[in-house]
């Protein structure tokens, strides 16, 4: 989650960006709109949509080792204490969250309660309150205070311009970015998004005014002297617009030359967001696959990989170690002799009824990620063909009072698989005393639990 979080606000952020450095200035008004709500479902999208990546080389294959079990659970105060700060974490974004969507609520219902005199001009809704507001408009209404009739009429001008604002359906936009802030208010972009909304519907509303043959310096004056109260409603369009510098300087500028150009490099900016902030998922051919090894959420990953033909001197002597001790190491393992010898598996210890007394798991020499890290270490893969595809394992460790390991069994449904599994945690554990469980501060018996998964990139995935 947090992932796909930082991809919605970088990729925003880049697109608001090159909208502020390249496209703002231009005459290109219906194309910058456009532009700016497409970004924004871009930008909120990419981290869903799924992209093939290449598949690794044939051979390669990937060890998984996952977090360790046992037949009982300790939580620590480090655990409790990430418990807790998730928890504020979601109370807090659930808060800002409500805030927001009551805060969007009540801008609507402001609106809903202006009380005036309903009219129809020109075949458009117009309302006309007693409040002294300057003029603006909200979905299909155009809000005139009376106090700016003249003879019981409307100046043209300011009427086109709350006109072109209803047709065009400029309030849709900010209604989107009021939705969108409501559950992602962390997003930074979405203010400056919104500021270059409503900039850009401000100059959409100046052109269609001035295409009606109306004098640029005397619309100027007009929105200068004529009208000089303004209002505060969230979700309106308002015909005093504070940022009057830039509409004036868009009024009678013209576009550059380059204008086209800019259009142009907006296409890599997205193939560049496309490749790095998309969904990345695993390609397959007829000749090689790859499969995602999967663990439950609540257990940690350690990856070792290995190529046998571009393997380093020192896995080639892991390698090499292994093969020279894996008879004398069978000849030691109770467990593989029995399972080579009795038809029917030898089944793991079954975990203990709950305790009462406080229960500490037993403890490796070093930790859990020093053993994941001489089991990586001591697994052989050139044993494997390359073309298992995705096997997995769980490997059960008895532990007895005084940290010996006592037992050591494999269950899973690749025999090849299960019996290196075995061989290789055996190496890991060769003169190697664990610190005993306890049971109310007393050595106790207990079960290991390790699960194990490898894929394998070959030619083929058997089924």
């Amino acid at each position: 989650m947090e992932t796909i979080i930082l991809k919605i606000v970088l990729s925003s952020c880049l697109l608001i960006g090159f909208y502020y450095l390249l496209l703002e200035r231009e005459r290109i008004f219906k194309f910058n709109r456009i532009f700016l709500l497409s970004a924004l479902v871009f930008a909120y999208a990419i981290p869903f949509i799924p992209f093939n990546i290449p598949f690794k080389t044939a051979g390669e294959t990937s060890l998984i080792i996952g977090e360790p079990l046992q037949n009982f659970q300790q939580i620590n105060t480090a655990q409790a204490s990430s418990i807790d700060w998730i928890k504020i974490i979601l109370i807090v974004y659930a808060a800002v969250s409500i805030f927001f969507l009551m805060k969007f609520i009540y801008s609507i219902l402001r609106l809903q309660f202006l009380k005036g005199e309903k009219r129809s001009y020109q075949n458009q809704k117009i309302l006309i309150i007693d409040q002294i507001y300057a003029p603006f408009s909200f979905l299909n209404t155009i809000y005139f205070s009376r106090k700016y009739l003249v003879n019981d009429q409307i100046d043209e001008r300011i009427f086109l311009h709350e006109k072109c604002h209803i047709e065009e359906k400029h309030s849709a936009d900010i209604l989107f970015i009021e939705f969108l802030k409501i559950f992602s208010w962390f997003n930074p972009a979405l203010f400056f998004f919104k500021k270059a909304m409503i900039t850009n519907h401000e100059f959409l509303a100046d052109e269609y005014v001035l295409q009606n043959n109306y004098d640029v310096g005397n619309y100027q004056h007009l929105i200068l002297n004529k009208i000089k109260i303004s209002q505060n409603f969230n979700l309106t369009h308002q015909f005093d617009f504070n940022n009057t510098k830039k509409r004036f300087i868009m009024m009678t500028s013209k576009n550059s030359r380059f204008a086209w150009l800019k259009k142009l490099t907006l296409l890599p900016v997205l193939a560049i967001l496309f490749v790095f902030f998309t969904k990345k998922v695993n390609a397959q051919t007829e000749t090689s696959a790859i499969v995602e090894a999967t663990l439950p959420q609540n257990q940690k990953q350690d990856v070792m990989s290995f190529e046998k033909k571009n393997a380093t001197k020192f896995e080639k002597k892991i390698i090499t170690f292994s093969k020279k001790t894996r008879d004398d190491i069978e000849v030691k393992m109770d467990t593989i002799k029995k399972k080579q010898n009795v038809s029917a598996p030898v089944p793991p210890p079954p975990p203990p009824p709950p305790s009462e007394f406080e229960q500490v798991p037993a403890e490796f020499p070093g930790g859990a990620n020093a053993l994941r890290s001489l089991v990586s270490n001591s697994f052989d893969t050139s044993i494997f063909k390359g073309d298992e595809g995705l096997i997995k394992t769980t490997v059960y460790l008895s532990i007895d009072e005084k940290g010996k390991i006592s037992n050591i069994f494999a269950e899973g449904d690749n025999k090849v698989f299960n019996a290196e599994a075995v061989r290789a945690i055996t190496v890991a554990n060769d003169g190697k005393i664990w610190k005993p469980a306890t049971e109310d501060s007393n050595p106790v018996k207990t079960v290991f639990k390790l699960p194990l998964t490898m894929q394998f990139a070959g030619p083929a995935i058997k089924k």
